[in-house]
């Protein structure tokens, strides 16, 4: 009798022991559940970091004008942006070789260094078809703990031909002023050397001496007015002050300032503006730029030559010309004017000059919105005319 009950206590004990064993089994697929969605959920904010962090790397690359490249370990090319496929073009690109992609032993020669811990990882160099000056820069990028596999090095080429154009430029422009200061200095010591010599001077001699002293005072007056004009222009101190004003009371301003000029040559300025013309203007501003179109008006036109100022209305703007009978502006030179610093062939022939005039006017007509533009033969005899815009004022006023 004994023996059903002791089978049904071991039954009970087995399937007591079951459900233990499925209940703790239950548990664990729990816990391992809940382990494995953990892991899952990190591996996601993982991913999606690494996708942000590379997301922002291709975006700062895309946004520099400079060529960026990056290259492995094994020095092939990983990525590029658009300046340095630019500078690169087909069939360079990726998954080359640096070398096979930029053709520069001395650039493959600069990763290498810089995968074998070199310091010295700033050079400037040759680089692209044009062989244009570049200051190649290169970065080291590593993952800590991964081993060489994940070396590769960050590439960052800067252009140095602008650079380099813009030191010659300012080069040329301290030995300009050198020359534009030296020469009016000395001539002014002579003059008045002259003067204060022991040999009698009679009034007419002492006239034209003073007269000659006037000349150069005036050509520094010119220099010293430039250098002020281009150091508040680089400073970016200028200020427009846009009123309406007369056209006519604008450029009267001016050429009432130059008739002595034009006159020790034996020039003649002509002035057509029609009465009643409005410009919106910043009248200071606008006379400096009319003032140094008519400087070199007067420096490059021969004695007995002839200038003129004229002014109309063109639609919503104002149009101003300044004109002469000179030598002209050589075809090659027409692009170049009014750019800082430049002196061409006009100013080779003779008159001196920095080079500040017209880039400042154009600085100056550009401020107030409008544009600025010259016209030329080339030839003898025929001049220059240039002419720029302003915005038309209020002429009912």
């Amino acid at each position: 009798m004994w023996l059903p009950w002791v089978l049904a206590g071991l039954l009970g004990a087995v399937v007591l022991g079951l459900a233990w064993r499925i209940r703790t089994l239950s548990r664990l697929q729990a816990r391992g559940d809940q382990s494995l969605a953990e892991a899952r959920q990190s591996l996601q904010t993982m991913s999606l970091t690494a996708e942000w962090y590379a997301a922002q790397f291709e975006a700062m690359q895309q946004a520099r004008f400079e060529p960026v490249l990056v290259v492995a370990a094994d020095r092939s090319v990983t990525a590029m942006n658009p300046a340095a496929r630019a500078l690169f073009p087909p069939p360079a690109d990726i998954g080359q070789s640096l070398i096979a992609v930029s053709r520069s032993a001395e650039l493959d020669a600069l990763v290498a260094h810089c995968l074998a811990g070199g310091a010295d990882l700033d050079r400037q160099l040759l680089i692209g078809r044009s062989q244009q000056p570049y200051r190649a820069r290169a970065a080291l990028a590593t993952s800590p703990g991964a081993g060489e596999q994940y070396r590769g090095v960050v590439l960052w080429l800067q252009d140095l031909s602008e650079l380099q154009r813009l030191g010659r430029a300012r080069r040329d422009f301290v030995a300009n002023i050198s020359h534009e200061l030296r020469t009016p200095i000395t001539s002014i010591r002579l003059l008045v050397d002259t003067l204060r010599g022991t040999a009698p001077v009679d009034a007419a001699a002492r006239d034209e001496l003073l007269e000659k002293i006037s000349i150069e005072t005036e050509a520094l007056a010119q220099l010293a007015q430039e250098l002020l004009d281009l150091a508040q222009i680089e400073s970016g101190q200028t200020l427009v002050r846009m009123v309406d004003v007369a056209v006519a009371d604008l450029v009267s301003g001016v050429t009432d300032r130059f008739v002595p000029q034009a006159e020790r040559k034996h020039q003649t300025i002509a002035v057509d503006v029609p009465t009643g013309l409005v410009a919106l203007a910043d009248e200071a501003q606008v006379q400096r730029a009319l003032g140094n179109l008519l400087h070199n008006a007067i420096k490059f036109t021969p004695d007995g030559g002839r200038i003129w100022v004229k002014a109309c209305r063109l639609d919503v703007d104002v149009m101003i010309e300044v004109g002469d009978t000179g030598r002209g502006i050589p075809p090659d030179d027409l692009p170049r004017v009014f750019e800082r610093f430049f002196r061409g062939d006009r100013a080779r022939a003779g008159g001196g000059g920095t080079g500040l005039g017209l880039a400042i006017a154009k600085h100056v007509v550009e401020a107030h919105g409008g544009r600025i533009w010259v016209e030329s033969e080339g030839r003898a005899g025929q001049g220059a005319v240039f002419r720029f815009t302003l915005p038309a004022g209020d002429s009912s006023r």
